[in-house]
């Protein structure tokens, strides 16, 4: 069936009166026509079915105002291609807020696993200062939790300068030591911090 202008017509006025038989004689004329046009311009057999039959649907929620199409074939073109437009900029719309949220759950994992690791790493340097012989457990965490010079902690602890010296000194070398003995820890953390994406 050719349908030509005057036909659309009057099966458009046919259809505004409430007749399924125009619609479905008009649905199987342009449907081809609408789901080419539809792949045309996304690229996607679903995407194109999904387009075409959302524009007959509207086409037939709106059948009252049928009759006042002009030209049918111009009128579905445009319906597509503005569905399609809507369709994906919803699309890409969607797309960049899945991409947000996955790189945002990315950072928090990651956030959350380089916490931990930092966490155990805090523990096992405390558990290896709380191993240090008393005098250079306080010099140690004088220097380096407080921030004090060797003259302050010397003053402080009623000890020469040398021998905050050599407390800092063993404290370091033990505890050196003490973390090449929990290096799992240590090359774990390491690799979280400095691999390279």
């Amino acid at each position: 069936m050719s349908n030509s202008p005057y036909t659309d017509q009057l099966l458009l006025h046919e259809m505004a009166a409430g007749s399924e038989d125009a619609f479905c004689k008009l649905f199987d004329h342009y449907w081809n026509k609408v789901y080419a046009s539809a792949l045309v311009l996304t690229k996607s057999p679903q995407l194109a079915q999904d387009i075409s039959q959302e524009v007959f649907l509207q086409l037939w929620q709106y059948r009252e105002k049928a009759a006042g199409i002009q030209s049918l074939d111009g009128f579905l073109f445009v319906c597509a291609r503005n569905l399609i437009f809507k369709k994906m900029s919803r699309m890409k719309l969607e797309d960049a807020y899945q991409h947000y949220l996955s790189s945002r759950m990315a950072v928090a994992a990651e956030d959350a696993g380089i916490r931990t690791e930092l966490k155990e790493l805090q523990s096992v340097v405390e558990a290896g200062i709380r191993r240090l012989p008393p005098q250079q457990q306080k010099a140690f965490r004088l220097s380096r939790e407080k921030g004090l010079s060797h003259e302050e902690i010397s003053r402080q602890m009623g000890v020469s300068r040398a021998a905050v010296k050599d407390y800092i000194v063993r404290s370091i070398a033990f505890l050196r030591k003490y973390m090449q003995e929990h290096a799992i820890l240590l090359t774990s953390l390491y690799s979280c911090l400095f691999r390279q994406d």
